[in-house]
């Protein structure tokens, strides 16, 4: 009698064990084995045979071997046991590792570069800011040099203080920021009430002043944009500010042009096409200024924007009103070619003004697009 249970056990062990076996598959997929198969064909019979004993893992024999010796091994407790190491290995997750990449090891680098610092304490402004270890005195001065020459890159910097752990440090960044919107608030308040006293005056000089306020106000909105000042939601109000007062003004300067050419015509002294001065007044000369700068602002926006088109038109017409002086407008001109993809154009540009390597923020730029002769 005993001998019929051991018989009924062994078989119904067997029988668990190889039901269990199809369902292990699920962590080992089948497709890795087709793979190491293929790699296997022009190997040894002993390294097949090899192989194949060593892929216990896919094998489903070895699987339902295991499983069934280890039953055998714990009657009926076994089984439980069993349950629960084929769930866990079919449901065990293992942190994702890279064996093999043809990129570089950083991890190399560390161990086999010598660690480079600087004797003096000069370098990266950033890196300077943020050490825990840097005396605050040094970094208040740093910030103050920041504050000297505001810019996108200098502000970034200067607002990460903002998480500073230092009182005063966090105090200072937020000072520089909140006097740089003041100041640019303020010039914007001053100009609007010239705009709103001028603004219905049919005198000349009193359309010129709402003029030039209009200019300022049209860099001032923009500069509060660029300079990463303004709230997220509030960029579209500003361009748009920005973009009615250089019309305003676009329009009183270049008509001001026209109607002193005609004049100078007329009196038969100087010939004179659009955009091309040849003559020594300084009024007429001082307007092409200002609206080659009013052309090169509204193409900055229209590049900030994404319309390209409409900038690289804006970037022409400022070029074409000073061509002796275009160096302001020529880059962004070379950056619009260059977001749409014509960088054979943006090289013929940037190789086309010997003048832009003057510029020390343009040169290493100049120098990575320079036309290499034959």
């Amino acid at each position: 009698m005993l001998e019929k249970y051991i018989i009924i056990y062994i078989l119904v062990t067997l029988l668990f064990s190889y039901l269990l076996s199809f369902y292990l598959q699920r962590r080992f997929p089948t497709k890795e084995i087709k793979q190491i198969q293929e790699h296997l064909e022009e190997r040894s019979w002993l390294y097949k045979f090899l192989s194949k004993a060593s892929e216990y893992k896919n094998n489903r024999i070895s699987s339902t071997l295991f499983l069934f010796f280890f039953n055998i091994a714990m009657p009926l407790i076994g089984y439980i046991f069993t349950l629960w190491i084929v769930w866990y290995l079919v449901n065990v997750k293992y942190e994702k590792k890279v064996v093999f990449t043809n990129i570089l090891d950083l991890d190399e680098f560390k161990n086999t570069f010598m660690k480079i610092e600087r004797i003096f304490g000069e370098g990266s402004m950033l890196n300077l800011i943020n050490n825990p270890y840097t005396p605050q005195p040094k970094k208040l001065r740093a910030l103050a040099v920041l504050a000297s020459t505001p810019s996108p890159a200098s502000l970034a910097i200067i607002k990460q203080t903002l998480a500073s752990k230092d009182d005063e440090i966090r105090l200072y960044g937020y000072s520089i920021l909140n006097n740089l919107e003041k100041k640019i608030n303020a010039r914007i308040n001053n100009n609007l009430e010239i705009i709103q006293q001028e603004a219905f005056s049919h005198n000349e000089k009193d359309q010129e002043k709402v003029a030039e306020a209009a200019v300022n106000l049209a860099f001032a909105y923009w500069e509060l944009v660029y300079m990463e000042l303004s709230h997220e939601s509030l960029k579209n109000n500003f361009l748009n500010s920005s973009i009615t007062y250089i019309n305003l003004a676009k329009e009183f300067y270049i008509e001001q042009i026209d109607i002193l050419a005609e004049n100078m015509k007329n009196e038969g002294n100087h010939s004179l096409e659009l955009g091309i001065i040849k003559s020594s007044n300084k009024q007429i000369e001082g307007y092409y200024h200002k609206a080659s700068s009013l052309y090169t602002l509204m193409g900055r926006i229209f590049l900030y924007q994404g319309k390209y088109e409409q900038a690289q038109a804006e970037f022409t017409i400022a070029k074409e009103l000073l061509p002796e002086n275009s160096t302001t407008s020529i880059p962004y001109l070379a950056e619009v070619y260059f977001n749409i993809h014509k960088y054979s154009i943006t090289k013929s540009i940037l190789n086309q003004y010997d003048s832009l390597r003057f510029n020390a923020k343009l040169y290493p730029i100049i120098k990575q697009w320079e036309q290499k002769s034959a």
